[in-house]
């Protein structure tokens, strides 16, 4: 007797979980009907690989932790420009037309099942406006952060102080190529530090406090034995899909030595002394409509007196931008001032900015322009200058 095959018995296995309910089917409609399951989950699989963006049976390359942590993610971003023009404020004096990448950054990020999240940057073009040359890649953000209370994360590594609204945003999400020369000269860049940030009050009140060396990004050493403090607080009146209002105010104190700062009269844009600075910035989005508006001011007492044995500085911006095309064309204007010294006349830095932003896929895939109108006091190669950039986030 003609013992039944494997693929028999199996097929009369599965039969009433696959199969309608039939009189004794044969083997060759159990197949047929087999055989059409498996072209509709091939069908449905090839479906699901052209909606992801998969290419024949080529599947994309996933991060796979190395350690016990519950995921990485590995992302970055491109940031191409093209400058043209004159030196619409001093970050341009000397600066020729040119092409260059403004950044060029890749990150490793991952987090814990404890609570424990963490980010390593690398910025493979210096991230600087100057004509510079030989960049090499540098650390830019890294931190560990213990997020187990939603009132009190507390992040240690690279970061930016709790100072400046516009500093303190995206590099990949601000309305213009560029912020403001008064953020870039009043406010701090990225440092070792330790921070405590926190939402209150169903996230109506955040708030976010650092502690840090004070003496710029990737310097383990400290400029002196005391850090630079800095805090900032915000209040969200209104929070709904198409308005919310933010209002925030900051501050920063610290005790400088040797600490760069351009555009102040100092020997060498060398600053040793002590800084109180101050802050206030307003966000508004209302549909279509983004406003928002900042003002800085800082009291510097330099140790050698000079140019003055104190001096204070400030600047505002105030932007509007509005999407012409919803989600596609957004149009940008901002206004801006920068006072290096109130105490001196005439010497007050005035700047005009319009702007075309087109979003071939949200801030992914984003294409900018921008025309500056400038006047610098004393200057003969101030005026306008055109900024173009490309940006790709991955």
């Amino acid at each position: 007797m003609k013992k039944p095959s494997c693929l028999a018995l199996l097929l009369a296995i599965l039969s009433p979980a696959c199969l309608p309910a039939q009189t004794n089917p044969g083997i060759e409609e159990r197949l047929k009907a087999l055989e059409q399951q498996v072209q509709g989950l091939a069908k449905e699989n090839a479906d699901l690989k052209q909606q992801l963006g998969w290419k024949g049976a080529a599947a994309p390359v996933l991060p796979q932790p190395g350690g016990k942590e519950t995921k990485v993610i590995v992302g970055g971003f491109l940031q191409g420009q093209a400058e043209f023009g004159h030196a619409s404020d001093p970050r341009w004096t000397a600066v020729k037309d040119r092409f260059f990448f403004r950044r060029a950054r890749i990150y490793l990020a991952g987090s814990f099942a404890e609570d424990f999240d963490f980010k390593a940057e690398l910025d493979l073009q210096g991230n600087t406006l100057g004509a510079g040359t030989g960049q090499l890649a540098r650390a830019n953000e890294i931190y560990i952060n213990w997020r187990k209370y939603p009132f009190a994360n507390l992040r240690f590594g690279q970061l930016k102080p709790a100072f400046g609204g516009e500093a303190l945003a995206s590099d990949t999400n601000i309305f213009t190529v560029e912020r403001s020369l008064s953020n870039d000269r009043l406010t701090d860049g990225r440092q070792l530090a330790a921070s405590v940030a926190g939402d209150l009050f169903g996230k109506k009140l955040s708030y976010l406090a650092v502690v840090a060396n004070g003496n710029g990004a990737n310097v383990s050493a400290n400029d002196n034995s005391k850090f630079s403090k800095s805090a900032r607080l915000v209040y969200t009146p209104v929070a709904t899909a198409t308005d919310k209002l933010m209002v925030a105010v900051d501050g920063l104190w610290t005790e400088d030595t040797n600490a760069a700062k351009s555009d102040f009269g100092l020997p060498g844009n060398l600053f040793t002394g002590s800084r109180r600075m101050s802050g206030v910035d307003v966000t508004w989005t209302h549909g279509r409509l983004d406003l928002n508006a900042e003002w800085l001011h800082g009291t510097f007492k330099p140790v050698a007196a000079v140019p003055a044995a104190k001096f204070e500085a400030e600047g505002w911006q105030a932007t509007a931008a509005y999407f012409l095309i919803p989600a596609k064309l957004r149009a940008v204007v901002r206004e801006e001032s920068f006072d290096p010294n109130t105490a001196t006349g005439g010497n007050t830095i005035r700047t005009t900015t319009i702007g075309l932003n087109y979003y071939l896929k949200g801030e992914d895939i984003k294409f900018m322009v921008d025309y500056l109108n400038g006047q610098v006091p004393g200057s003969n190669t101030d005026g306008s200058r055109i900024l173009s950039r490309v940006q790709v986030v991955f």
